[in-house]
């Protein structure tokens, strides 16, 4: 004796629910990590400029923490193995751009120090991160 009789429909439909729920919750995963990932991992205070720009071109970053320890792309470089470590961020960008993201409670001696090896390294442009704050308008008196 069979079971299953063989004039029963076939299980033709594929229930999407629980794929659906993978995927969504993936997504909020994604959308809750993705700002630690652009920002990077460091807690680095830049300074404020109403003038600030933004870049989108790769190129490598060099932190300077109120610490006064430097990192090249997350990762940490003693200050004499900096020319070295950088001319290879030149070759892995293909370019002798550097962002700088200093904190801004470092002291101008280090920050200038450090500018100065990343200029001897070889180093093209220099570009100084900000914070943007936003353009605030004057405010108007009541006289004309």
């Amino acid at each position: 004796m069979r079971r299953y009789d063989l004039d029963e429909k076939e299980f033709s439909e594929i229930n999407i629910t629980p794929f659906t729920d993978v995927v969504l919750v993936l997504l909020i995963i994604f959308m809750i990590t993705s700002p630690f990932l652009i920002s990077g991992a460091f807690k680095v205070k830049l300074p404020d400029a109403k003038a600030a720009e933004t870049s989108v071109k790769m190129s490598a970053e060099v932190y300077l923490t109120a610490e006064n320890l430097v990192y090249i792309n997350n990762r940490p470089v003693p200050r004499e193995e900096l020319p070295a470590a950088i001319k290879q961020e030149f070759v892995k960008y293909n370019n002798f751009e550097v962002i700088v993201k200093a904190d801004k409670n470092v002291s101008y001696g280090l920050f200038v120090k450090l500018l100065d090896q990343l200029k001897a390294s070889g180093a093209g442009k220099i570009l100084l991160a900000a914070t943007k704050t936003p353009a605030v308008e004057p405010q108007k008196t009541g006289e004309n």
